[in-house]
């Protein structure tokens, strides 16, 4: 399994009205094993959260499911991590 990185930019119309949801998304992440951690920068700026997964393509398609995924309120980077 390779770590990646999802890096979570807030835009300036950030509204919050997803962070429920995506709250949600994350402990069911965490539940099936997928999500390694996550948590939100100290500047309210984003967060970022690492992703088990066997590709990239894995991750791409998990985080298009995440709610907060909107470019209206964040914007979403990924990248394969050598974590350990």
């Amino acid at each position: 399994m390779n770590k990646y990185l999802v890096f979570i930019r807030r835009t300036e119309h950030f509204t919050g009205r997803t962070l429920p949801a995506h709250r949600d998304f994350l402990a069911n992440l965490r539940e099936s094993g997928a999500l390694v951690s996550a948590g939100a920068f100290t500047d309210q700026t984003g967060g970022a959260y690492i992703l088990q997964c066997s590709s990239y393509s894995e991750a791409e398609a998990i985080i298009r499911r995440d709610p907060m995924n909107d470019p209206n309120e964040a914007i979403y980077e990924l990248k394969e991590w050598n974590a350990s």
